[in-house]
């Protein structure tokens, strides 16, 4: 499978201002990575801070805030890591889902997909 890169805009907290980004997208994190000064400047606020396990097995407290982003012709609120300093962005799987987005391996590309809604145990979406 080869790489999926994309254009996003991270904005402020209260979704005026917004700075396009570039982020690989990345199946195995589970929360969009962002450089720390695009979000200071962005006055993203720091909310809690938490564990976070890498790819190596280690374990780093990470720093997050929740702020709003534009993608897919979309706006919402979604959590943000304050990556450091030479760590890449990274669009993670809360963000994907979302925004209604799944990755498509084939062509190496974000495609739309629907919400689903479980009630009981059954899909709903007509088959109940």
């Amino acid at each position: 499978m080869g790489t999926v890169t994309v254009t996003m805009e991270v904005g402020d907290p209260q979704g005026r201002n917004f700075r396009e980004v570039n982020l690989e997208v990345d199946t195995g994190s589970t929360f969009t990575a962002l450089p720390r000064e695009i979000l200071q400047a962005l006055e993203v606020p720091v909310n809690r801070t938490e564990q976070s396990r890498l790819a190596d097995g280690s374990r780093q407290p990470v720093e997050l805030g929740d702020t709003a982003v534009r993608l897919a012709g979309k706006q919402f609120m979604t959590t943000v890591i304050f990556a450091e300093e030479g760590e890449p962005s990274l669009l993670g799987v809360v963000t994907l889902e979302q925004a209604l987005l799944a990755v498509d391996p084939v062509n190496n590309e974000l495609i739309p997909v629907e919400a689903k809604r479980y009630r009981s145990g059954l899909l709903l979406n007509g088959c109940d």
